[in-house]
């Protein structure tokens, strides 16, 4: 059970943070949640693609790294085979919460860095700290603050995104068929992308509008990763 508490320099002055790879970290998942923001450097390795909340019913955006649960195929021998490691992981084990803190006399209450203690990054002798002697904030730990704020804005960047997809019609439902080791085709359905042949007949001002908000080279780049498909098939099959 998670146990996420307010972070502070005292209570956690002595706390150590594990930063490496492994399913015993919370890594061994075949999609991850990730915002718009990171899709420049996600197309470089992952398929993106999004999928419906089940319990919302709204699209949000993942990168495949698996076709079965608790498949992750960039995670082999604790080895992450991908140059960039998506935010969702790499903030593990903080989130974002609300604090208080005292302005003028006043209480106000304000974002504020929370860590769950029972991760099992979270311990008391190895890894990268999160203080220094003098109780200042690490440069790691000021780093995954950044991280977090990145997530927080980069997500309603992302809701902002896929609903003007939405909008125009663009995400379309697809189907992944791959041959497994034994031989066996095996669809996968659930999965969502960019609708490319109704992207294309967009009327030129609707095109220019999305164009100057940076939609068109997203849509791009979603369609594009779509090619690293094989490359998890391969990785599948050499795990033979």
């Amino acid at each position: 059970m998670e146990n996420s508490v307010l972070l502070d320099k005292n209570t956690h002055k002595n706390i150590y943070i594990k930063t490496g790879h492994g399913a015993q970290y919370g890594e061994a998942i075949n999609c991850i949640p990730v915002i718009a923001d990171e899709l420049a450097q996600l197309a470089l390795d992952y398929p993106v693609y999004f999928i419906k909340n089940n319990q919302t019913g709204q699209f949000e955006m993942y990168a495949l790294t698996g076709f079965d649960e608790g498949q992750n195929l960039f995670l082999q021998n604790d080895i992450w085979h991908a140059t960039y490691v998506p935010l969702h992981l790499q903030r593990q084990p903080f989130k974002l919460g609300i604090g208080n803190k005292l302005t003028n006399k006043t209480e106000q209450r304000d974002l504020a860095v929370t860590i769950n203690e029972q991760h099992p990054r979270v311990n008391n002798s190895e890894g990268t700290r999160l203080f220094n002697e003098t109780g200042e904030p690490t440069t790691y730990l000021n780093n995954v603050s950044e991280q977090l704020i990145k997530l927080m804005h980069g997500g309603e960047r992302t809701t902002a995104f896929i609903n003007t997809l939405l909008k125009h019609d663009l995400i379309e439902a697809v189907q992944l068929n791959i041959t497994k080791p034994n031989g066996k085709t095996q669809g996968y359905n659930g999965l969502y992308s960019i609708a490319a042949e109704t992207l294309q007949q967009l009327p030129a001002e609707t095109l220019n509008i999305l164009h100057s908000m940076g939609y068109i080279q997203a849509c791009h780049l979603i369609l594009c990763s779509s090619g690293h498909v094989k490359k998890l098939v391969k990785w599948l099959h050499d795990l033979k």
